[in-house]
């Protein structure tokens, strides 16, 4: 009878291990001779530094503050106020003398006829026992100076003035 024998031998075997062996040291110093000789970087070579911006807020409508208007104006007896409307009376046409400084004694600037309009531009300062209202014409805004408003006659009151009045009137 005849001995059957195979393709794979001890010899065979042992071949095939030592082939196997050389084969695998042989890709292992492969590796290892490509990676022995790394890329050299130039001694003078500068890092590279990434910043990151911080998170910011995500924007939201601003509160807006509204001062609330507190102006007070002074109003006369007589009606005289800032913004008011008057005219010149009761000079006996000798007219007013308009200064440029409340008082009676200061340089007069010009003098305002009977019936002159006039737009009261401040006041009132108390001098000389009279009250004293700064004065701009009506017609030529250039005309402006201090006069007594013992020889003043209120045309109009000032606008908001005439608004304030009827609202406490109930109009």
């Amino acid at each position: 009878m005849k001995q059957n024998k195979g393709i794979v031998t001890l010899p065979t075997c042992i071949i095939s291990l030592f082939l196997g062996i050389a084969v695998f040291l042989g890709i292992i110093m492969a590796v290892i001779s490509s990676g022995s000789n790394p890329v050299q970087e130039p001694a003078d070579a500068l890092a590279q530094l990434t910043i990151i911006p911080a998170p910011t807020l995500t924007p939201t409508s601003p509160v807006v503050y509204e001062e609330p208007n507190l102006e007070v104006r002074y109003v006369s007896p007589e009606g005289f106020s800032i913004g008011a409307y008057v005219t010149i009376e009761k000079t006996q046409g000798a007219g007013l003398k308009i200064r440029p400084n409340p008082g009676t004694g200061g340089e007069t600037s010009f003098i305002a006829m009977d019936g002159d309009l006039f737009v009261i531009i401040d006041g009132p300062d108390e001098r000389n026992g009279y009250s004293w209202w700064k004065l701009q014409g009506f017609e030529d805004k250039s005309l402006v100076g201090w006069g007594a408003s013992d020889y003043f006659s209120l045309i109009a009151p000032a606008a908001d003035q005439t608004v304030q009045e009827g609202q406490a009137n109930g109009s």
